[in-house]
């Protein structure tokens, strides 16, 4: 006999957010990485300007992904959960790439 499983959509879009948030981690923490090992051969030296530009930019992502796991936790439809969450995500990666720019352009 052929088990019947029942699963729940809102778990599921939940579980995919969690997904969402670990693969921006990991992308944050990835160009802070490279940034480490290349970024001294790219411009010559490396600055505490580009390091300080990486960390704030990691930590936008961090914050992001934070909210983004609360809000789809207290969301109660599958639109809001997906929505909001990926949403959040999205804008976090977004700004804090935008700031991180910001940051080394100045510093150029």
């Amino acid at each position: 006999m052929a088990d019947k499983r029942t699963f729940s959509q809102p778990g599921t879009a939940r579980a995919l957010v969690l997904l969402a948030s670990a693969l921006a981690l990991a992308g944050a923490v990835l160009v802070f990485l490279l940034v480490l090992v290349f970024g001294e051969a790219l411009v010559g030296r490396l600055t505490g300007t580009v390091l300080a530009a990486t960390a704030v930019f990691a930590g936008f992502v961090l914050v992001s992904a934070i909210v983004a796991n609360l809000l789809a936790i207290r969301s109660t439809s599958l639109r809001g959960i997906v929505g909001v969450g990926c949403g959040t995500l999205l804008a976090g990666f977004v700004v804090g790439l935008g700031a991180c720019l910001l940051l080394i352009s100045r510093a150029a």
